[in-house]
């Protein structure tokens, strides 16, 4: 019976129009149709109207004739003040838009990306952070594409930073940038000296970063279409590991040109070359699980990401076309 008692009042409440219980607690408050019409902004009129709707609804006065006023019932007694309480709680919840303040946040912001993008992006962005929220810590976790929709689902990776992909498919998303793929070999490699052709580059020995090992990559196939092969004669996950491999032999990387940029001006042996044949460009986005998508905290960490990575954006393509989620 407490059951279907229980199912009878919860179908009432979800029957009942919010703007009535507004109305109702501004009657009670002011115990007169005119006051109370302009204490929720309607005429007299219409808040005549709805005293009639309340009366039926409850099936009571409400408000009774005594002389010349108008005074509750004994049931409006009884629940003016926990009408009141539970209005004013509704109103507090509609108000309620909260406020990120950088200034004075203490919270830990967790991003996930490739070590490239780490080394592109971490710097400037704990400048910011220094800067606009002192006391706000950053960790950065390595990409692992198997879980990071989980993990941003769960909310113990915030944002996500990295190439277009199949990773994003159930995430929102916002393009940072696009990149041209250029490449890094030593200044006293052969094949710097000499404009390089796309017979040389297919012959000679390279490197391929694959951070998610996946088979293929943008270089490949693009050689293919052409009617060439290359020879991949060392493979790493990691795009750190580059400069070294490539100070010391004769291989070619070809890597996103602002990676390509920040090692060759780290380590004067080497020089960048751009591509012999045409390549894709790298669309490079963020990402977020839909549930966050309105957190005031990470609405702004979005901004400040945006604004760090371009700000340090040195031209390249700016073509929006193509969604490649492969390795150099």
């Amino acid at each position: 019976m407490l059951e279907a008692s229980e199912r009878r009042w919860a179908t009432a409440l979800a029957a009942l129009d919010a703007n009535l219980l507004v109305a109702l607690d501004a009657l009670l408050q002011e115990s007169n149709v005119t006051r109370a019409a302009g204490r929720v902004g309607i005429t007299q009129s219409a808040m005549s109207q709805t005293l009639g709707r309340l009366r039926r609804q409850f099936d009571d006065p409400i408000l009774v004739r005594v002389g010349r006023r108008m005074e509750p019932s004994p049931f409006a007694q009884r629940i003016k003040a926990r009408l009141h309480r539970a209005v004013s709680e509704l109103e507090a919840v509609v108000r309620d838009r909260p406020v990120y303040d950088p200034a004075t946040a203490t919270n830990r912001f967790v991003i996930a990306t490739v070590d490239y993008l780490a080394m592109i992006l971490v710097p400037p962005l704990r400048r910011a952070l220094a800067a606009e929220a002192p006391r706000v810590e950053l960790a950065v976790h390595a990409l692992d594409a198997e879980t990071i929709t989980g993990r941003l689902a769960e909310g113990v990776v915030q944002l996500y930073v990295g190439v277009r992909g199949d990773t994003e498919r159930a995430l929102a998303t916002a393009t940072l940038h696009r990149e041209r793929l250029r490449v890094l070999m030593r200044a006293d490699h052969p094949l710097a000296r000499a404009p390089l052709t796309i017979e040389a580059f297919a012959a000679a020995a390279h490197v391929h970063v694959s951070p998610r090992r996946e088979a293929g990559s943008l270089v490949t196939r693009a050689l293919a279409d052409a009617g060439y092969a290359r020879e991949v004669a060392v493979e790493v996950p990691y795009f750190a590991l580059v400069p070294e491999l490539v100070a010391v032999g004769d291989l070619l990387a070809t890597v996103p040109g602002r990676i390509a940029d920040h090692f060759a001006a780290a380590r004067p042996e080497l020089v960048v070359r751009e591509a012999p044949l045409e390549l894709p460009s790298v669309e490079i986005c963020m990402a977020w699980h839909p549930t966050f998508a309105a957190d005031p905290a990470l609405v702004w960490l979005r901004e400040v990401v945006a604004r760090v990575l371009a700000g340090g954006h040195e031209g390249g393509d700016e073509d929006d076309e193509g969604e490649e989620d492969d390795d150099a």
